[in-house]
C-alpha cells in the first residue's frame, strides 16, 4: 500500500468515526427524551418517579424485590415512596440515598438480608443498570466508574448508556405497565391457587430447606459494609432518620447473619428492626408465595405491624 493510499485511509476511518460521533449524540438525546418521559416499569420507570419524588417525599423505602413486596409505606405515612427493585442491594440503596436532598429532614427505611451481607462475594452487579443515567447524573457516574461497572467506549458513544435497556424503556413507552398516577411503589403479590400447590409441593420434596446455609462462622462481607457504613455516614450528616428493617422469611436457617447485622448496626446507633420469624408462631402458607417473599395477605398484616412499631419524624 503506498502512501495515498495509507492517507485516504486514515481520512476515511476518521470520517467514519466523525459520523458515528454526530449520528451516536442524535440517537443518545431521542432515546434519553423518550427515557426521561417513562414512569412505569422496573427498566427505566421507577427510578425516573424516584428522581421526581425524592427531593419533596418525607419517608423513602429502599432495598430489593423484599422490600418492594411487603412494605406498604402508606400505612406508615402519607407522603411516602417505596423504591424497591428487584435484584438491588446495598449497593444500589447506597447510590440512590446519596441522591437525596441534603437540606431537608427525610425518613430512610433500608431494607436489608443478612444473608447477603454475609455472602463471601458480592460483586455489585446489579448497579449496572444505573447506566442509563450516566451522562446526566454525576453521582450515578462517579460511584460507577468507582465500581468498574462503567461501560467500555462509554465516554465517547453515549446510547450504550441504554445497553439492554431500549426495549423496555420504548415498552413502557408505548405500552405503560400501569398508571403512575397515584402509584407509590409497593407491588403486592396475589398468589394464584397455582402458585399456592407449586409453593406446598416444594416445601414438601425439597429437604434441603432446613438445612443451614451457615456451613462456615459467617463473616460480613467488606464491599457490602463500605457501603452500608457510607448510606450510615450520609443520614448522619444530612439529618436522615435511618431505620433498618428486615421483612419475614419462611425459614430462617441462619440466624448468625442476623447477629452480625444487628451487632454492626447497634455498634454505629441505628435501629434495626429484625422481623425475619415474624410468622413462626403462626405460619400459615396464606401469607407466602415462595420461601423469601410474602403474599399480599402477609404483607399486609406485616406492614400494620410496621405502622405500629415504627415511629417516622414528620
Amino acid at each position: 500500500m503506498n502512501k495515498s493510499h495509507i492517507i485516504s485511509t486514515i481520512k476515511l476511518l476518521i470520517f467514519i468515526l466523525i459520523i458515528s460521533f454526530i449520528i451516536d449524540k442524535l440517537a443518545y438525546y431521542a432515546i434519553t427524551k423518550i427515557s426521561d418521559n417513562v414512569y412505569s416499569g422496573q427498566a427505566i420507570g421507577k427510578l425516573n418517579q424516584y428522581l421526581a419524588i425524592k427531593d419533596t417525599t418525607k419517608t423513602i423505602v429502599f432495598g430489593s424485590s423484599r422490600a418492594n413486596h411487603h412494605i406498604d409505606i402508606r400505612k406508615l405515612a402519607k407522603s411516602s415512596y417505596n423504591i424497591g427493585i428487584n435484584g438491588k442491594f446495598i449497593a444500589h440503596s447506597a447510590i440512590l440515598i446519596k441522591m437525596l436532598p441534603k437540606d431537608k429532614k427525610q425518613n430512610i427505611i433500608l431494607h436489608l438480608d443478612p444473608n447477603v451481607a454475609v455472602r463471601p462475594l458480592y460483586n455489585r452487579d446489579e448497579i449496572v443498570t444505573l447506566n442509563t443515567k450516566y451522562h446526566t447524573n454525576d453521582i450515578v457516574k462517579n460511584e460507577l466508574i468507582r465500581a468498574n461497572k462503567n461501560i467500555i467506549f462509554q465516554q465517547y458513544y453515549w446510547c450504550v448508556d441504554y445497553n439492554g435497556a431500549v426495549l423496555g424503556i420504548l415498552k413502557n413507552a408505548v405500552f405503560p405497565n400501569y398508571n403512575p398516577d397515584g402509584y407509590y411503589g409497593f407491588d403486592p403479590l396475589f398468589v394464584t391457587k397455582e402458585e399456592a400447590e407449586i409453593f406446598k409441593i416444594i416445601l414438601a420434596r425439597d429437604s434441603t430447606l432446613s438445612k443451614s446455609y451457615c456451613k462456615d462462622v459467617p463473616k460480613i462481607n467488606d464491599v457490602f459494609l463500605e457501603y452500608l457504613l457510607e448510606v450510615i455516614n450520609f443520614c448522619k450528616t444530612y439529618d436522615k432518620n435511618l431505620i433498618v428493617v428486615t421483612s419475614p422469611i419462611y425459614l430462617d436457617n441462619c440466624p448468625d447473619d442476623n447477629a452480625i447485622l444487628a451487632g454492626i448496626l447497634k455498634k454505629n446507633d441505628i435501629k434495626y428492626y429484625d422481623y425475619t420469624n415474624y410468622f413462626r408462631n403462626n405460619n400459615d402458607l396464606k401469607y407466602w408465595r415462595d420461601i423469601a417473599h410474602m403474599s399480599n395477605i402477609g404483607a399486609n398484616l406485616f406492614s400494620e405491624t410496621l405502622s405500629e412499631e415504627i415511629k417516622l419524624n414528620e
